[in-house]
């Protein structure tokens, strides 16, 4: 079973209760889609936690690349760009190197599938529409990548035979079979900043066996998050909208 996770936020209090979930079950792989800080006020701490995290495979967010790199948050609202400052400033050099090496997707999974942080085509890019996932998936190859950067869970399905491109909002819990023959683009939500009006956590467990997806959705402490961003000082917008989920 892998665990995909994406979109962390330096979200402390949402990622100790991913680790709890996952410690009571057989997680054979950790799978980390990027925007591992950014907006959240416990960088190191996060990433502390995630460098421990065996097996793993992660790649770049662009809140990745910004919190490590000047003047790549040039795009991004002021609030956001507060938290990437506040956040270069205070990276330990351990997280810095970390966030520093980490690739940029498409990244294939060994053989099974591929991750991607917003498009397998750019990692800036948001795959909201359907005209812009049909350029996705023709920049990787087999049935299959995990992305992250909307903050929205759900899944584009591309039934090429038919031709047909749906998307699909699965509920929490059920497991969702992966047809074969058919092409899929899947996001597991947001584990830090959840963006569909629903505040809970968000990420997905892969069966890679057998092909199918569960999205999962949890409650953490939503309250101490926002105070953890406001007591660092960070906009109040960031922790405001953590009850939101938007």
């Amino acid at each position: 079973m892998d665990l995909i996770l994406s979109d962390l936020h330096a979200n402390l209090h949402a990622l100790r209760v991913v680790l709890r979930h996952a410690r009571r079950r057989a997680i054979q792989r950790f799978v980390i889609l990027g925007d591992l800080v950014g907006y959240g006020a416990n960088p190191n701490q996060v990433l502390d936690h995630l460098r421990e995290l065996r097996p793993r495979v992660a790649l770049r967010g662009n809140h990745d690349h910004a919190c490590t790199e000047e003047g790549q948050d040039l795009s991004f609202s002021p609030p956001a760009r507060q938290a990437a400052l506040w956040t270069r400033e205070r990276l330990s050099r351990e997280n810095l190197h970390f966030l520093q090496e980490l690739p940029i997707g498409p990244l294939y999974v060994g053989d099974d599938y591929a991750i991607a942080h917003g498009s397998p085509v750019d990692e800036d890019a948001y795959l909201l529409h359907p005209r812009d996932a049909l350029t996705a998936f023709e920049a990787f190859k087999g049935s299959l990548c995990f992305f992250g950067h909307t903050h929205l869970p759900g899944f584009f399905e591309l039934d090429e035979v038919a031709g047909t491109l749906q998307w699909q909002n699965p509920q929490p819990g059920e497991w969702v079979d992966l047809v074969p023959g058919r092409r899929y683009l899947v996001n597991p939500g947001s584990v830090g900043q959840p963006r569909d009006r629903d505040p809970r956590l968000s990420f997905m467990a892969f069966d890679p066996r057998r092909r199918r997806v569960r999205l999962i959705r949890l409650e953490y402490d939503v309250r101490g998050a926002a105070r953890a961003i406001l007591k660092a000082g960070l906009h109040p917008h960031l922790a405001e909208r953590l009850g939101f989920g938007m």
